[in-house]
Parts: C-alpha cells; structure tokens; sequence
C-alpha cells in the first residue's frame, strides 16, 4: 500500500471524528454558523464565500442563514477574512435558527498534496451565541489532488450534537499553555458509513462511529499552527526541529480528552500485488474506548483476520489501565534533545491489564513457525481466556504482574512427528488442555523477586506448582542498558523453592508405556523406579537424613501417585548464587546448604 492510501487508512478511525468535527465544528467555527438572539425569521444568502482557517480553507459557493436578526451586510463583514476582530467574538454576536450550506469543500496541504472533503446538505439548527444544538451533512467524499497516486473515500450521514463554536475558534487561532482552563468542543459526533479506497485497490470501510465529550485546551502554539507543523514536519525534522516538534506534539496530545469512543463495523480488503498475490482481509465487530478512574480502556470485539499465511480469530481483547503520561514525557525529554534509543522503553503507553477471550489460530505448513516445539506441519490451537495484569513499572518494565491462562488447546494427530506432540500421542493423547498462572513481584527494599505462583494443569494430566524467592535483584536488572542489566542478574541467589507435583494421569501413561516396552507389569515397574529413586538419591545427594527423606518420598510417590511436595531453603540468608552452583565439586555439596523436606500423600 502506498504511503496516500496508508495514511488515509490509519485515519479512517480518528479521521471520520476529525471529519465529522469539520462538518460538525471546522466548518461550524466559520463565522456564517452562528448568531444574537433570534429576533426575527429573516434569511440571509450568500454566495462563494472561501474562509481560510489556518492549515485548512473552507469554501461555500452558497449557504443561506435562516431565522436571524444579521443583515447581510453584517453577515458579510463578519465573515470577511481581514476582519480585525478574533473568530471567538465574531462568533459569540452570531444566532440562527437555522443555517444550510448545500456544499461546503474543505482543502488541506498533505505532502505536497491537496487533501478535499466535499460536504453536501450541511445543515445547522439552533445557532445561539455560537453553540450549535445540533448539525448534520448528508455524507461527503474525499479525494486528494495533485500529481501522485489516487485514493478516495466517502462518509455517509454525519452529525454532531452541542458544538461550541467560539471555543473551537479559540482552539485552534489562539494561544493558550498548560494552565489554560479545558474547553468541551461538542457532545458528541457520528459518522456513518465510511469508505477508503487506496490505489491498490485496498478497501477500509466502518459502518459508524460514535464519539462523545471531546474536550480540548488551548495550546501553547494554536491547534491549527500545531498540526499543520507536525503535519510537515512528519519523518522529515532533524536536530533542533524534531526537538520543537516534539514539544508540540507533548502539548497538543496533553490537550485533548474524548470521553468516549466507539467503532462499529470495520472491515479491511487487501488485494495483494506481484505475481503470487497476497489478499488480506480482516473485520472487526466493533472497538470501544473510555476513561475511568484516570485510565483508559479499549476493547475490541469479534476480530478475524484471513490470509495465505492463515487465519486468526479473537472473540474479545481489553486493554485497560491505559496512560499515555509516559508518552508525554517522553515527548517532553525529546524536547530537550535527542533521546537514547536505550530509554525509548521508558515512555511507551502504560498498559494495567491484558485480557482476551476466545483466540483461534490456525496456520498452514509453510507459515508455522520453524520452532522445535513444532517441527514442522499446521498449527492449530486455540486459548478460551488469558489475562496479563502489570503494575509498579520501573523503567517501562512492571515490577509485579500476574498472567493467567485457561484454556490452551490443540490437537495431537495419530502418527505427527512433531515434537512433543509426537512424545503425547505415544503415550494415547489426542488433544492437549492446558491452564496456568504466573504471579511474580519485585521488593525493591528487600532486593528480591517472589514467585507467589507458578502453576501449570493439564487436562488428563496433573498440575505442577512451584513458589519460591530470588535474592539479590537490584534496581540494576531494570536498567534499559543490556549490559548492566545483565551483568546485575549475575548477582541472583535462589533464597527458597518449594514445588508441588500431582498426578492427573501423565504418570501413570508414562508408566504404561514403558511396562509395555520391557514386557512387564505396570505395578512390577513402579517397583523398581521407587527402589532406585530410594537408594539413588540418597547415593547422589550424600547421604544425609534430608537426602533419605527426599528419596522416601519420591519413592513413594512412584509406587503410589498422588502428591508430592518438596521444599527446599538456603541455609545462608543471602541465598545460593551462580558461582556456588558452578564451584560445587558434587550435587551433594549444594544440598547439604540446603534444608530440605518432602512429602509424598
């Protein structure tokens, strides 16, 4: 895809609000949108009035203010684009009842270029002091003129609700800063039916869009000013530019809040090129955002995507918890001069929590993964639920998280020689289900990391567990150079480690099988494994009581699987680090610093 058609596919979302504001408030922010109080059911037409608006000009060849107390020399004087008087007052002396522009054509610069939006049956009721209590267009079409590639798009019916028009002239023609008082532009705007078309014949269509609440603050550079530099200056600014650039971009993303957001019906279509095309296609239900608690939220519902290099399928994804503080100061320090790509992780979006039910892959030969887990082959597998929560980051990496997962399916075909899966079909499965959880956090004080859980299940299988607590983990780890962080991991010591197995069947498979192997029964060999386990461990680990004690217990759960629980703590405080586990000259070195015990139920 070109970069015209890209740019006017990642607009689409946020695009059809931005042009759905330029029907429902760009447009509206001219001065012919707004009057006094209704004194009288005069009209007033007008004929081509072009009115520029920073970046953007707009041109009526016709609108006519209906129900107004203006004559038209006033109406005329206001609207004059050398009128000494700022766009917010000329607005605030405005009122009709209604206001109709049969056609309104926005023009933008874009690279060079000439972005256009042609609006038809535009239509304002309820101008008072420049608040309009609703507007509407009957849809529009988008081109971009000049020499390059084509692309094009349409909107269908566009509306907008309580649109303050001397505010969004306030916006976007004056400056403010970071103490200036918050300005709601409209209650809400929708757009339907939206369509864009790239060259190569790549399609974007959302059934509709729904935004509310969009507030805005005056800048210290004015909106119009802002976007059209960053608009320019886009990949292009170096040194000192990208620097100033990057504090408009910090002030302009501080200064705008939308209470809500919601985009239903979202479908992509890629052709593909080249004379082994690729098509894509990919929807999307619907995609929602809203604030609370200070944090946003976005989920996403119903998405498939679909393509030669396979399918995927995603019930529901939530992102919650989410800040773009980060982002800001970062823009902030980029502000100041260059960034180290070392501290980029820093400033990425803070994200509180992940979840998604419902995930569906199924891939074919030629694109699965090349990984010894899957050897070769399709893959096919599917998660009911999974849930990532992150907190307490330091240096863009959380310190404490929790993931979950329920659900982890996928077949075992007769005869696979994958990996693993080839391992579980010999001993008689035909599908795995798998469940687990991970809940770790960092003690900054205590320089330590606990494993609160570490839990794997498998359907037909038995269940693992494993808590325990690292030692020696500094602020260091977290550092964004590689090589300081990894040289402070050297420093971590095992303080304490305690694992939970249970029998759910795996065992007793294993056992089967290899009684079949040798020709035995399998009870004679449980037998000989809980006799070697009982004088084998002993024998490697030294012969100490906790040594005879732990191989008792295995012994025990061979011959009769069920439970077993093994604990294990460092005699010393500081733990057990790299260099005693490497220097040991036998295992039972290592356990005799150890306090060990063990049970078999």
């Amino acid at each position: 895809m070109t970069r015209l058609s890209r740019t006017g596919v990642a607009r689409a979302a946020l695009g059809a609000v931005a042009c759905a504001t330029l029907a429902a408030a760009l447009p509206a922010t001219v001065p012919w949108l707004a009057g006094p109080a209704l004194a009288q059911d005069a009209a007033i037409a007008l004929d081509e009035v072009v009115l520029p608006l920073g970046p953007v000009t707009l041109k009526a060849p016709k609108l006519e203010l209906r129900g107004t107390a203006l004559s038209r020399e006033e109406a005329r004087s206001i609207l004059d684009p050398a009128g000494p008087a700022p766009w917010r007052t000329r607005l605030e002396k405005l009122s009709a009842r209604e206001i109709v522009i049969p056609v309104l054509r926005v023009e933008q610069p874009v690279g060079g270029r000439v972005q256009v939006a042609v609006y038809h049956d535009v239509v304002a009721k309820d101008v008072a002091a420049g608040r309009i209590g609703t507007l509407e267009a009957g849809g529009a079409t988008l081109t971009v003129e000049g020499p390059g590639p084509d692309a094009a798009g349409a909107y269908g019916r566009l509306s907008a609700r309580e649109v303050d028009l001397p505010g969004l002239a306030r916006l976007f023609t004056e400056p403010g800063g970071p103490g200036a008082a918050p300005i709601r532009v409209y209650g809400g705007v929708t757009a339907e039916d939206i369509a864009m078309t790239g060259p190569d014949g790549a399609a974007f269509r959302i059934a509709r869009i729904d935004a509310r609440d969009l507030t805005g603050r005056p800048t210290t550079i004015p909106w119009a000013e802002s976007v059209r530099a960053l608009a320019e200056g886009a990949g292009k600014a170096e040194g000192p530019e990208r620097s100033r650039l990057s504090g408009l971009a910090a002030d302009l993303l501080d200064g705008i809040d939308v209470g809500g957001l919601e985009i239903s019906g979202i479908t992509f279509a890629a052709p593909g090129a080249g004379p082994k095309p690729n098509p894509v296609q990919a929807s999307l239900a619907r995609l929602t955002y809203g604030t609370g608690d200070g944090a946003g939220q976005v989920k996403a519902e119903d998405l498939k995507v679909e393509a030669a290099a396979g399918r995927v399928a995603l019930k529901d994804l939530t992102l919650s918890g989410l800040s773009l503080k980060p982002v800001l100061e970062g823009l902030r320090r980029a502000a100041a001069g260059p960034l180290d790509q070392a501290e980029l992780r820093r400033y990425a979006p803070a994200i509180g929590r992940i979840a998604f039910d419902g995930l569906d892959v199924d891939l074919p030969a030629d694109a699965a993964p090349k990984d010894p887990l899957t050897a070769s082959g399709p893959m096919r597998f599917a998660v009911r639920k999974a849930a990532l929560a992150m907190s307490d980051p330091r240096d863009g990496v959380p310190t404490a998280s929790h993931f979950s997962f329920d659900g982890f399916t996928c077949a075992v075909p007769p005869g696979t020689t994958q990996s693993v899966l080839a391992d579980l079909s010999g001993l008689g499965y035909t599908g795995l289900d798998l469940s687990g959880t991970l809940d770790a956090r960092w003690d900054e004080a205590a320089r330590e990391v606990t494993l609160r859980d570490v839990t794997l299940t498998g359907k037909d299988m038995g269940t693992a567990r494993i808590t325990g607590t690292i030692g020696g983990i500094g602020k260091e780890v977290f550092d964004p150079e590689p090589m300081v962080s990894s040289l402070a991991l050297l420093g971590a010591s095992a303080k304490s480690l305690a694992l939970t197995l249970e029998n759910g069947g795996l065992f007793q498979r294993f056992v089967d099988q290899q009684a079949k192997a040798q020709s035995l029964k399998p009870e004679e060999l449980q037998r000989e494994y809980g006799t070697a386990a009982m004088l084998g461990i002993p024998a490697v680990l030294g012969g100490s009581p906790s040594a005879k004690a732990l191989g008792q217990a295995v012994s025990r759960f061979v011959v009769k699987p069920g439970r077993l629980s093994v604990s294990a703590a460092a005699k010393d405080p500081g733990g057990l680090g790299l260099i005693d586990f490497s220097t040991a000259p036998s295992p039972g070195k290592i356990f005799d610093r150890l306090d060990v015990s063990a049970t078999a139920e």
